[in-house]
């Protein structure tokens, strides 16, 4: 896949590479609901919004870490904390980030 860049990435629907079950990796619809550059590595706020994926873990749970973020067709990022009070809402980082270092 292309690398997107950064200023790339827009809020709004994406998907996520995962495997939660097996040894099939499936893709899971989630909308990025927003995104710019933290000096954490929490770039882009997440939520789950794919049914199949709530309905199976409840949203975002231990082991999606790393996860690929997809946009548009390009690689934009990467699965990196859910959010305790609420596991169908996350964090990523952007992938020019993890190429940086």
């Amino acid at each position: 896949l292309p690398v997107a860049a950064a200023d790339e990435v827009v809020p709004g629907p994406a998907t996520i590479l995962s495997n939660v079950e097996g040894d099939e990796i499936c893709s899971y619809d989630i909308e990025i609901l927003s995104a710019g550059k933290s000096a954490d590595g929490r770039d882009m706020v997440l939520r789950v919004t794919d049914p199949e994926l709530i309905e199976a873990t409840g949203g975002i749970v231990q082991g999606m870490s790393g996860s690929p973020i997809i946009q548009d067709g390009k690689l934009v990022g990467a699965v990196t904390h859910v959010f305790i009070q609420d596991s169908t809402r996350g964090y990523g980082i952007f992938i020019e980030n993890m190429l940086e270092h």
